[in-house]
């Protein structure tokens, strides 16, 4: 009966249900101190951050330097994408298949940068996909913000955050 339920969560359902709240209330605290003005994808690459930090807090892919350096690179490959856009016709540049294109060029650049600077960090591959065509400064400050607090909260919470995987 209980085999769809993780063993490790019937032994241990608090750990679980506490780091589960507490990204939930650390969601909510980035979002409520930056009164996020962004579009949902980036949101969603943050909130997707945040439950990485909050599942695997002592993996390679929650450390500090991934998290910021991850969409960092984001921010960098999205901007490679709107340079491009720039440089094209507006006739062109609203074409549904080009927007397609410099989508999945920013994620292709995103993967790149991330290997190359060993920054791996999976979630920042949603702020790529949502800075693929605009990089509006309060989404850039938003998403570096957010990088850093959820950084920071790993860092005043690591010895007491357990794997939740």
């Amino acid at each position: 009966m209980l085999r769809w339920i993780d063993a490790k969560f019937v032994h241990r359902p608090r750990i679980y249900l506490s780091q589960s709240i507490l990204a939930g209330l650390s969601l909510l605290a980035i979002l409520i101190a930056e009164d996020a003005l962004t579009n949902g994808a980036v949101v969603a690459a943050v909130a997707s951050s945040v439950a990485i930090v909050f599942f695997v807090p002592h993996s390679v892919a929650s450390k500090p330097f991934r998290l910021i350096g991850g969409h960092v690179a984001a921010i960098a490959a999205a901007l490679c994408t709107v340079g491009v856009m720039m440089l094209l016709p507006d006739a062109v540049a609203a074409n549904q298949l080009v927007i397609h294109g410099l989508q999945g060029a920013s994620l292709a650049l995103v993967i790149l940068f991330m290997t190359a600077t060993n920054t791996e960090h999976a979630p920042a591959a949603g702020t790529a996909l949502g800075l693929a065509t605009s990089v509006p400064m309060n989404s850039v400050i938003f998403i570096l913000t957010a990088a850093l607090i959820i950084s920071v909260v790993r860092i005043v919470l690591y010895k007491h955050l357990h794997n939740l995987i």
